[in-house]
């Protein structure tokens, strides 16, 4: 939806024409940048915005120096906030992060262009050789879910740029017998990659690689008879289980992070549907009628419109913001609608995908 202009705006009764409903406005000078804002009364807040103010001078009164009111109608919390970041972005290019008082997510990154790859967190998406995994609401659960999940696997927890060599004195992760040791060549280029490999295909599976492994090792030893074997491969098991538990709803591996937020839309009986895609939002659109379908029409529904779209992906610092916008609902406590993660929108789960939409159309969205 567009933004609508207030015709005659300074006249007496004029921002009776505004509808007394949620969206976000923009007020519009003949120097600097526009004033954008969001609201869930946009005729109250512009009167308030625009009224005259007694004892104050004219030219210091937003009503007499404003050249200009715009106005767009929103369903949402989250459709505000989405609507406003564009704006801002469009208007005041370069201003949205402090304008919007967006804090990053954090991220776990692995550094795979390292010689002898490490983890790290960081608040920064970048195009360098790595691998994020994330969002995540604060530093401090990035750091659980890193440790957590370091312990299944070999790999180092030192900062270092290491320079390997017998005489190292090592650390009290290999000593633990938590870390292959690089640092005191106590292996080869080959099985630390090796290890990299199978930590970054556990981030990018979440989790299924390492379960499927540990589950079909124990089963292997359980029919040997060697109990004590399968005792240990179902403690790794369950530690990748406690760890993944950590990891909030939202955490994936970044370019396997799609979805669908599905919200109530300023059009009555529909609903408005923004799709995520690697990180990054695309265009919104709306299915019509959602309260008077059945659940598997506004399954053939969503289905076309899905089908019907091309995905754009976003530079790394567009997708930061995308993320802090999706985390910044997703953990308010006043959130409604629902977000439907995808593994993929060639073949999306329809059937959940109708559920969420019958759910949200009815108010009993969870």
């Amino acid at each position: 939806m567009r933004f609508q202009a207030v015709s005659k705006w300074r006249e007496e009764g004029a921002l009776v024409a505004v509808p007394a409903r949620r969206g976000i406005f923009r007020i519009e000078f003949s120097q600097g940048p526009p004033y954008i804002g969001k609201t869930s009364d946009l005729r109250r807040r512009l009167r308030r915005l625009l009224r005259r103010k007694e004892g104050q001078p004219a030219r210091l009164t937003l009503r007499e120096i404003a050249t200009g009111v715009h106005f767009r109608l929103t369903g949402s919390t989250f459709e505000s906030d989405l609507a406003l970041y564009r704006a801002v972005r469009r208007h005041r290019p370069g201003d949205q992060r402090e304008y919007l008082k967006l804090r990053p997510a954090s991220y776990v990154k692995v550094l795979m262009g390292n010689r002898f790859p490490r983890t790290c967190l960081t608040s920064r998406l970048t195009r360098s050789r790595a691998l994020f995994y994330g969002p995540f609401p604060s530093r401090n659960a990035a750091e659980q879910f890193r440790n957590a999940f370091l312990d299944l696997f070999g790999v180092r927890r030192c900062r270092e740029n290491l320079d390997p060599s017998p005489g190292h004195p090592g650390c009290i992760w290999g000593e633990m017998d938590l870390c292959l040791r690089p640092c005191q060549a106590a292996c080869d280029d080959s099985r630390y990659a090796g290890e990299v490999e199978r930590m970054a295909l556990f981030l990018r599976t979440d989790g299924e690689s390492l379960l499927r492994e540990a589950a079909a090792a124990r089963d292997r030893a359980s029919a040997s008879m060697e109990f004590e074997l399968a005792a240990q491969h179902h403690r790794t098991w369950s530690k990748a289980k406690d760890a993944l538990r950590m990891r909030g709803d939202l955490s994936r591996e970044i370019g396997n992070l799609c979805g669908v937020v599905l919200q109530r839309s300023a059009a009555e009986s529909s609903l408005e549907l923004t799709p995520l895609f690697k990180g990054a939002w695309q265009p919104s659109f709306r299915v019509q009628g959602a309260g008077e379908r059945s659940v598997s029409a506004l399954g053939n529904a969503i289905r076309g419109k899905l089908a019907e779209r091309s995905w754009q992906a976003a530079p790394p610092r567009e997708r930061e913001d995308h993320l802090a916008l999706l985390l910044r609902w997703h953990c308010s406590s006043f959130r409604k609608g629902e977000f439907v993660p995808l593994e993929s929108f060639a073949s999306p789960p329809v059937r959940r995908l109708a559920n969420a939409a019958a759910r949200v159309a009815l108010g009993r969205q969870r």
